[in-house]
């Protein structure tokens, strides 16, 4: 199966002479562990990572959007999935600004774009007691811990939880363990993102949280902590790709389908992705 990896994992594989996929793991398994980046291999990796970045805060943007499009159409259960995907693209996209890549080969890997760092495994240990396995799980934790309280969202807790943490076990919930999805009623979301005539006016109130109230606020977390990340991400992101911006068709894209709540007319949601 061809698909588009991400630009930082082929550079690596290319990097070590690797041209067939499916040799990577097998032979390739040590060379790649002892990997050492170098000043050339950092100008390298940093512009394909800055690519990857971009292309990873449109998926989080995307999944946010394409969420409050079936939320405004009644639709809540499959929204819940797709916005704890959002906070998982943006917490990578959110590691990639700081220089921080994840890799692949057998197990799971973070690698720091300076020079003298190697690949450090992720996918081990323990993390709330549970153990830290797959990309999720890796993800997560290595985001705590690497960008803990400088984290807005790690300021406080929902219902005990890590906001991740929590999002998490709500898509699992709803994705795994409850026999049915509950539509027509409406559940995990409050009245006013079911309705086209009031959503835009409740996704105002999330960006203009300042006191992060509705993050951590069980009947709204689901929508506002994924709204809050994707604004501060976004900071992150142009401070890091200096004039980055997301291609035409994307901006339409976002545009056309969110057209009917009319939230591309107010300009603090549109500067999310007209940039």
């Amino acid at each position: 199966m061809n698909f588009d990896r991400f630009r930082t994992q082929v550079a690596v594989e290319l990097d070590l002479g690797c041209t067939d996929i499916s040799l990577w793991i097998n032979d390739f398994n040590q060379p790649f562990i002892d990997f050492i980046i170098d000043q050339q291999r950092k100008d390298i990796l940093l512009q394909e990572l800055k690519d990857d970045a971009l292309d990873l805060y449109f998926k989080g943007l995307h999944s946010i959007c394409n969420a409050i499009f079936n939320i405004s159409e009644g639709n809540h259960s499959w929204s819940v999935v797709k916005l704890y995907y959002a906070t998982f693209y943006l917490m990578r996209c959110s590691l990639a600004t700081r220089g921080i890549a994840f890799l692949k080969n057998k197990n799971i890997y973070s690698l720091e774009m300076k020079v003298g760092e190697k690949p450090v495994k992720r996918n081990r240990g323990r993390f709330n007691g549970q153990s830290v396995s797959g990309d999720h799980k890796s993800t997560i934790k290595t985001y705590v811990d690497i960008v803990g309280q400088n984290d807005v969202l790690q300021t406080n807790t929902v219902d005990g939880k890590l906001v991740y943490e929590w999002m998490m076990e709500l898509r699992n919930q709803v994705n795994y363990r409850e026999r049915v999805f509950h539509e027509p009623d409406m559940k995990h979301f409050p009245d006013t993102l079911f309705d086209l005539n009031t959503v835009k006016d409740q996704i105002e109130i999330y960006l203009n949280d300042d006191s992060l109230v509705y993050c951590f606020d069980e009947t709204h977390c689901c929508i506002a902590a994924p709204l809050k990340l994707l604004s501060v991400v976004k900071d992150e992101l142009t401070n890091f790709y200096p004039g980055c911006s997301l291609e035409t068709t994307k901006v339409g894209t976002i545009d056309a389908m969110l057209s009917k709540t009319s939230l591309p007319n107010y300009t603090t949601f549109r500067s999310l992705y007209n940039f």
